[in-house]
């Protein structure tokens, strides 16, 4: 199991081959439940806008960030 840290991310997000960490759907689960835990916190709202291409790979995340 990978640990989620800021390692993982670039300039343009995070990068990988599809389906083998950290582009798996298991990562993307967990990514998606720290930004939650993190937009939750104080009184502020906010709003997420999670966009993907259409490469079958986008198809693989979507469901483990919605």
């Amino acid at each position: 199991m990978i640990t989620l840290s800021r390692r993982l991310f670039g300039t343009d997000g995070i990068r990988g081959t599809a389906n083998k960490a950290p582009m798996d759907a298991a990562t993307a689960l967990r990514l998606g439940q720290a930004a939650g835990r993190f937009f939750n916190r104080g009184t502020h709202r906010h709003r997420v806008v999670i966009g993907k291409d259409t490469r079958i790979s986008g198809y693989m995340l979507e469901p483990a960030l919605t």
